[in-house]
């Protein structure tokens, strides 16, 4: 088990740019691929909290997640899991290690509605530069694609301008774009 604060900078792509970008800092280096599991009750209680819940898989590997807003970024709650997901599987409240359950509880999440809604699908590429980890995602779900560049920090200040610099480098207008549990969320309302 795992608490983590989470600090990131995410800038959506075009195809060329994520192909420019890949070029210069990712040269040579083949993605990885993760799917994201996402939870969450019918009535998308957890994503009107801006709360995210999700069983990860990469390789025969499960890590449950939640995320949850924190003063800067997110608070991390990371577990491994047993549970093999797929869409439609409904959790059980048993099956919740006791911080996640417990941070459910306390937001009134009726966690007895616990579906696994659908998945994501992600290209990963990560690369170690001074001021951060910069991450390079090409993303396929319900019939969609998106291209994204994330930069993981420790320090907020130094990170965000060392985005700032490379979205400069490559010509690419900052806008914060939502979230990928939000994007997929929102493809899957329509």
């Amino acid at each position: 088990m795992a608490i983590n604060q989470e600090i990131e900078y995410k800038q959506l792509l075009s195809e060329d740019q994520y192909n420019e970008i890949k070029k210069a800092f990712f040269s040579g280096q083949k993605p990885f691929t993760q799917t994201n599991f996402y939870i969450d009750t019918p009535n998308f209680e957890l994503a009107e909290q801006l709360m995210a819940l999700r069983i990860r898989q990469i390789d025969n590997n499960y890590e449950m997640t939640l995320k949850v807003p924190a003063k800067v970024g997110l608070t991390e709650y990371n577990h491994e899991t047993e549970i093999v997901p797929e869409e439609g599987l409904h959790i059980q409240p048993e099956q919740l290690p006791d911080d996640i359950y417990s941070v459910l509880q306390k937001n009134n999440i009726n966690f007895k509605q616990l579906d696994i809604l659908g998945s994501l699908t992600t290209h990963r590429i990560e690369t170690k530069i001074k001021e951060g980890l910069l991450v390079l995602d090409h993303s396929e779900y319900l019939d969609t694609e998106d291209y994204e560049l994330e930069f993981e920090v420790e320090n907020p200040e130094i990170g965000l301008k060392k985005f700032q610099e490379i979205l400069k480098e490559f010509n690419i207008k900052s806008e914060i774009p939502k979230n990928k549990v939000a994007r997929f969320f929102e493809a899957k309302s329509k």
